[in-house]
């Protein structure tokens, strides 16, 4: 062989080892930097697992009470509604006991017809219940207004038992998923 050609496949030779050496070394900063971004996920991951575990149980410590709260709320907004019920019943029998008022009025106005020699006594009793008369007309329509209010109030009260039935309904389904149970 001849020595320029030994020479020359020596420095091929010592390039192929050097270059094989710089993918070794690209190899090995690879395989580092994998490593690293496999320790990396893994410490996100552990992370993001235990925020979540922790956010759980707090969540499920909090949802007991808050589905114990919205249950006494509707528990105070059925009694309120019952509540409504028999005032609006109390109204009703006032209302009816009201309606007597102008026949009792008709039937004093006949018997100041029969009672002439009273008449100056009968006429300002007829005075003070034509007076009375009026403010029962005026109670019965003030009373008639309140009955229309306490219907108003009682949907609206019925309406709200049935917002906050629905809207406890989510949070009652936390109840399941307590693992304190």
């Amino acid at each position: 062989m001849n020595p320029d050609t030994d020479h020359q496949l020596d420095r091929t030779m010592a390039r192929f080892v050097a270059f094989i050496g710089q993918m070794n070394t690209r190899q090995t900063d690879l395989e580092q930097r994998v490593t690293n971004l496999y320790l990396l996920s893994l410490v996100a991951f552990v992370l993001v697992v235990s925020t979540l575990s922790f956010l759980t149980i707090i969540l499920s410590q909090q949802v007991p009470g808050i589905t114990a709260a919205i249950e006494d709320m509707n528990a105070r907004f059925a009694v309120i509604a019952d509540d409504m019920v028999a005032m609006d019943r109390n109204i009703a029998n006032m209302q009816r006991h009201m309606e007597i008022m102008p026949s009792l009025v008709s039937h004093l106005d006949d018997i100041h017809g029969s009672v002439g020699f009273m008449s100056n006594d009968v006429a300002s009793m007829a005075l003070n219940i034509d007076t009375m008369d009026d403010t029962v007309l005026g109670m019965s329509a003030s009373l008639g207004d309140m009955r229309l209010s306490f219907e108003v109030m009682e949907q609206s009260v019925g309406r709200m038992g049935a917002d906050m039935r629905h809207l406890s309904q989510p949070m009652r389904m936390f109840n399941f998923f307590n693992p304190f149970r």
